[in-house]
């Protein structure tokens, strides 16, 4: 099994993808961008500066009850990821889930983003039956939205595998991993020429 400090930048880059794949069109863009890039460069200093002026910005902007917020939020939380504070992570995702599943209803891929986001969080502190719980729940909203064959369901597959290993339960794992790679797989043979 990984030592803890070894999953932090695996989890990192999932959630430095997650942010940019769902970082809207907005103002705050760049911002995201900034801070993602930030991260990356170990700067985490410079990158919770950049994440708390991106909340009180989006706070004053938008209000406490607009997706926006929530994205501020998100980015915030992930900062703590990577400083290794997880309660005040958890704290954010909550949050930030708590007004998409307001705003956009407890069914929206944005909600199940951000279930995955506290899975990594509960992983990293090797509190594998929260992640789990979790993750069950983004699997079951993404399956709903996008469909049991799209890449984020599989990529969650994997996250829950891991979240099940974790337990020592190793033939589910094997079973939901083996699930995830058949996704990417028939994915990538399909855009083949």
């Amino acid at each position: 099994m990984p030592k803890k400090r070894s999953l932090v930048p695996a989890g990192l880059v999932c959630l430095w993808v997650g942010i940019s794949a769902a970082c809207p069109a907005t103002a705050q863009e760049p911002d995201v961008k900034a801070i993602v890039q930030l991260l990356a460069s170990g700067n985490h200093a410079a990158a919770l500066a950049e994440g708390q002026k991106l909340e009180a910005a989006a706070k004053a902007q938008f209000g406490i009850n607009h997706t926006s917020y929530a994205l501020a939020l998100n980015t915030l939380a992930t900062v703590y990821v990577a400083q290794q504070k997880y309660n005040e992570a958890e704290g954010l995702y909550r949050r930030a889930m708590a007004i998409r599943e307001k705003v956009l209803g407890d069914d929206h891929p944005d909600v199940a983003h951000t279930l995955t986001n506290l899975s990594l969080v509960y992983s990293l502190q090797r509190k594998f039956g929260e992640a789990e719980v979790v993750l069950r729940r983004a699997l079951e909203i993404q399956e709903k939205a996008l469909g049991e064959s799209d890449m984020t369901v599989a990529m969650t597959l994997g996250l829950l595998a891991s979240a099940c290993l974790g337990q020592g339960k190793d033939q589910e794992a094997k079973a939901l991993q083996e699930r995830g790679m058949s996704i990417m797989g028939n994915a990538m043979g399909r855009k083949r020429p």
